[in-house]
């Protein structure tokens, strides 16, 4: 099933807000400046917050920096949080969003507490230090789901592409980005140059499905 989120100019943030108690008379820290927020750097002490954070597609010089996938978990507790995927240009714009609820995630339903999820986060995003996927791996289409000779671990273009765009997709080698979208099956990315010198994009080219 081929989905599509718009961007948006804000991606899911869950708070709670507790309005503060009145200081006693005469309390001289009454008037003392709020203490700073904790880095996102620093472990979690409440919720189920956690982040991951990687480089993604043509890798540049120290001053050009490459695509950054970020992924991040919210929520009161890990069982019922919401895990969001995004992608950023070299720019810092956002060019690609997806959510789920951690508790449908191969590999994030499991993680029952913040150091257990951060772990299970940053498998989930991709693992670090791997040659790049590219699309010039994915099988022939012969191999592809519900074709002759499938592959044990089949690949399911999106609905509505043909042989003619599959072939192409593989000749091109693009960076490929693949994660756990349901129990059974991982959501694969390409990223796709723009035309004319213009920005890249990054769209669903279908599911890899697990052996069995």
């Amino acid at each position: 099933m081929h989905l599509r989120l718009a961007l948006a100019a804000s991606f899911i943030a869950l708070a709670a807000c507790q309005p503060a108690a009145a200081p006693p008379a005469g309390d001289a820290s009454a008037s003392a400046t709020p203490a700073p927020l904790a880095s996102l750097d620093q472990a979690p002490t409440n919720g189920c917050e956690t982040r991951a954070q990687k480089q993604w597609g043509p890798i540049g010089p120290s001053d050009h920096p490459s695509y950054r996938v970020e992924a991040w978990t919210s929520g009161a507790v890990c069982e019922s949080a919401v895990v969001t995927l995004a992608v950023y240009a070299r720019d810092g714009f956002p060019i690609y969003a997806w959510a789920g609820a951690v508790q449908y995630l191969f590999a994030l339903r499991d993680a029952k507490d913040p150091a257990a999820m951060q772990t299970a986060l940053n498998e989930w995003a991709g693992p670090d230090n791997l040659p790049p996927e590219l699309t010039g791996t994915l099988p022939p289409w012969e191999e592809t789901d519900g074709r002759p000779k499938a592959a044990e671990f089949p690949f399911m273009p999106r609905e509505g592409m043909g042989r003619e765009e599959y072939d192409a997709l593989r000749a091109d080698n693009l960076h490929m980005l693949c994660f756990p979208q349901g129990i059974e099956s991982l959501l694969c990315l390409a990223l796709y140059p723009g035309s004319d010198g213009g920005q890249s994009m990054v769209d669903e080219i279908g599911l890899q499905r697990f052996p069995g």
